[in-house]
């Protein structure tokens, strides 16, 4: 929207008190008196319609002789006359070409307002784009800080998974290498196992045997005091009797000395089935099958 223009009664008032103080009514006289305002076009086209409204002073003719007069005045006329249609010619001229160039004038100063508030406009979007530039600028830069933080706490993240692995990885060998040596433990102790129901079946044939042969001897010994007691009895009575106790004696005492033997190795083997039994029980220690073997003779 165009702003409103200096109208002509101002023009025509400061013109006329430039005038009548002996001034010439130009242009910028003009625009100065009003303060420095109003388009040079709307002052001129308003000065032109001041000019043409005010009356034309007559001059006062010299005192010649008439017929002098007469020949000079027709000689002015003519001239006049010439110079006058030629003067109105270009004033007319001129007139037409100031009054086109007012009218550009004022159109281009509507333009001018009009492109001065659409500057305006646009200044203040610019401003306010500056500002929303200003502020995703801001926020991309806040974005773009987030998304570093979330990258290094992925990085972080991946490092521990990482490392997470490797210690799994570890762990899984440790229990891969522990359960090979749980199924040798398993087989060792299954072959301890074995061995030591061997030990003791055999152990408890030689405990049986060692028992059978302390029996042995014990009959053995005490036939052979009764022999010996018959013997000693029967010597007395008769030779024969005392060669036939003699000879059951002799023969009494190899069979103890063969159970002693017998039950001397029995005891051996005894003792070293024992010493493999303590060393499979501090080995696995289980519950003893049966009980220690009797040493008495």
């Amino acid at each position: 929207m165009a702003r409103q223009g200096i109208t002509f009664e101002q023009v025509a008032a400061v013109a006329d008190a430039l005038a009548g103080e002996g001034q010439q009514p130009t242009i910028r006289a003009v625009r100065e008196r009003l303060g420095d305002t109003g388009s040079p076009n709307t002052i001129h086209k308003h000065l032109a319609a001041w000019r043409e409204a005010r009356p034309v002073a007559a001059a006062a003719a010299p005192e010649l002789p008439q017929a002098l007069t007469a020949a000079i005045a027709a000689e002015i006329e003519r001239a006049a006359s010439r110079a006058r249609g030629e003067i109105e010619g270009r004033l007319v001229q001129a007139q037409a070409e100031a009054a086109e160039l007012a009218a550009a004038g004022e159109v281009l100063e509507d333009e001018r307002d009009e492109l001065a508030e659409q500057v305006a406009v646009l200044t203040t979007e610019r401003d306010t784009l500056a500002g929303k530039a200003a502020q995703q600028a801001a926020d991309l830069a806040e974005a773009q800080q987030r998304i570093e933080r979330e990258q290094q706490a992925a990085e972080s993240a991946r490092l521990e998974v990482a490392t997470a692995r490797h210690k799994i990885e570890a762990q899984a060998e440790r229990v891969s290498e522990q359960a090979a040596e749980l199924v040798r433990l398993r087989a060792a102790l299954a072959e301890a196992q074995q061995g030591r129901t061997a030990a003791e079946q055999q152990a408890a044939v030689l405990a049986a045997k060692l028992e059978a042969c302390a029996d042995r001897v014990s009959r053995a010994e005490a036939r052979a005091e009764q022999i010996e007691q018959q013997a000693a009895k029967a010597a007395q009575a008769h030779d024969t009797a005392r060669a036939a106790a003699a000879q059951e004696t002799r023969q009494a005492q190899a069979e103890r000395d063969e159970a002693r033997k017998v039950a001397a190795e029995a005891r051996e083997q005894a003792a070293r089935l024992a010493g493999q039994l303590e060393a499979l029980r501090k080995a696995d220690p289980v519950p003893a099958v049966f009980p220690p073997a009797s040493t008495g003779v």
